[in-house]
C-alpha cells in the first residue's frame, strides 16, 4: 500500500499528530501500522540514552547509529507496506536535518540514506524554533541534546532545503485539533487519489 512519514523539529507536536492520525484512520477502517524512529530495538534504545545525555557519544557516531537503526527498521516497514498503510514518526529527513545541524556534510548524510525507500507522502509540521523551545520548556523538566535554540534554528534551516514533490507542509502554529483535522483530511485525500479504501482493521503497534 503506502508509506507516510510525519516530520518536524522537536516541540512541533509531530509525535502527538502521528498517533492521532493513526487512531483516526484506524477508526475509519483503514489497515494501519504505526512506526517510529528511533525504534524500540536495541540500537534505538541506545540512541534514546544518548539523546537524553545518559550516554556520551560524538554527533557523527550518533547519526551513524540512526542509519543502522533505520536499516533494521526498513525490513519491517517493507513487509508491512505489502498489505497496510505505514505511518512513521520521523525518518531519514531527521537524520539529514539534525546531522547537517551538527556540522556533518549534507551530501554525505544524503548518500548514506539514499539506500532507503522514499516515502509516498511526507508531512512536515512547521513551527518556529523559538516557539518549539518554549513548548519544550513548558512541558518537560529536562531537555535532550538537540533541544536548544541555536541547534533548533540550524535544524529548521536544514529542513527547509527539502523540496521533493512528495512533501506537504502544515502550519504548526495552529491549534492541536485544527492540525489533527487538517492532517487527516490531507491524508484521506491522498489515499483516495491512490485508490486506497478503508478495511475493518485495528492499528498495530510494534513498540
Amino acid at each position: 500500500m503506502v508509506f507516510i512519514v510525519i516530520e518536524g523539529i522537536d516541540g512541533s507536536g509531530k509525535t502527538t499528530q502521528a498517533k492521532a492520525l493513526c487512531e483516526s484512520l484506524s477508526k475509519l477502517g483503514y489497515d494501519i501500522v504505526e512506526e517510529r524512529e528511533p525504534t524500540d530495538g536495541v540500537i534505538g534504545k541506545f540512541i534514546r540514552q544518548v539523546l537524553g545525555e545518559k550516554v556520551r557519544l560524538d554527533l557523527m557516531s550518533l547519526q551513524l547509529l540512526f542509519v543502522v537503526d533505520r536499516n533494521e527498521h526498513v525490513k519491517a516497514i517493507k513487509h508491512a507496506i505489502e498489505n497496510s498503510i505505514v505511518i512513521c514518526d520521523r525518518y531519514y529527513y531527521s537524520t539529514i536535518a539534525y546531522g547537517e545541524a551538527s556540522g556533518i556534510e549534507r551530501r554525505y548524510l544524503e548518500d548514506m540514506n539514499s539506500i532507503f525507500p522514499v516515502p509516498d507522502k511526507t508531512f512536515f509540521i512547521d513551527l518556529s524554533p523559538e516557539k518549539a523551545v518554549e513548548r519544550i520548556a513548558s512541558s518537560r523538566a529536562k531537555t535532550e541534546i538537540f533541544e536548544k535554540l541555536e541547534f533548533m534554528e540550524r535544524i529548521s534551516k536544514s529542513y527547509s532545503k527539502f523540496t521533493e514533490s512528495n512533501i506537504e507542509h502544515i502550519d504548526g502554529d495552529k491549534g492541536i485539533t485544527e492540525i489533527t483535522e487538517e492532517l487527516l483530511s490531507r491524508t484521506k485525500a491522498f489515499l483516495e487519489e491512490r485508490g486506497i479504501k478503508p478495511k475493518v482493521a485495528k492499528t498495530r503497534r510494534r513498540f
